[in-house]
């Protein structure tokens, strides 16, 4: 894959750094667990919409679900496969909440390198079906190098030599980096975290927990 820009830890080899990558997301989603168990500041009114594909739902539902996610977080794939479905199918299809993906690449730097194509499939409306994609490869532990990303592209319907000649751009890189700091900023030390509306929810909680919050932000 293509590591991050000058400055950052490059990888030895594709294959080699994600499967590294992979394999060590369990135990650096635990330590940002950690840290995010501490007692946050105070959150900071909820930041506007992005342009773009990483939204799902209506521009005016009532409530806002923001998934502060990593592509290589375990966490955040077995999250993105067995608890956003529902959070579709209960909130957003009935037009109660609006559903947006924040990155918050943290795991390794080819955490960023998903995420700036994540934000190029965006670009062509395909967003969620890369998302979707990909995320499904990383809960069953298939995302092993360039080529299952590969798959994962051409599942959704997209052309990865566009994705990669777009990924590296300054524009797509700063939408990741403008997500990274809005999430800091925010008290985001961990993923996946979750804002409903200005609450916050950290782990992949079962639906169930994420029922209680709509339901108390549609009470306010």
């Amino acid at each position: 894959m293509r590591p991050r820009p000058a400055g950052h830890r490059q990888s030895a080899t594709v294959a080699g750094a994600v499967a590294i990558a992979l394999a060590a997301a369990g135990v650096a989603a635990a330590i940002h667990w950690a840290g995010a168990a501490r007692p946050p500041a105070p959150a900071p009114a909820v930041a506007p919409l992005d342009a773009g594909g990483k939204t799902r739902g209506r521009t005016d539902a009532p409530v806002l679900i923001e998934v502060y996610s990593d592509f290589l977080c375990s966490h955040c794939a077995d999250f993105a496969v067995d608890v956003e479905p529902a959070i579709v199918r209960e909130f957003v299809e009935p037009g109660v909440a609006r559903l947006v993906y924040r990155h918050f690449p943290v795991v390794a730097p080819e955490s960023t390198f998903l995420a700036a194509l994540a934000e190029c499939a965006a670009d062509e409306r395909r967003f969620w079906g890369f998302h979707d994609a990909v995320m499904r490869r990383v809960a069953r532990r298939a995302l092993r190098g360039l080529a299952d990303v590969e798959a994962a592209a051409q599942e959704a319907g997209l052309d990865f030599g566009r994705l990669r000649a777009c990924e590296p751009t300054p524009a797509i890189r700063a939408r990741v980096d403008a997500d990274h700091q809005a999430g800091e900023r925010r008290g985001v030390q961990g993923t996946p975290t979750i804002f409903i509306n200005d609450r916050r929810i950290v782990g992949n909680v079962p639906i169930a927990v994420i029922r209680e919050a709509v339901g108390a932000a549609q009470a306010r």
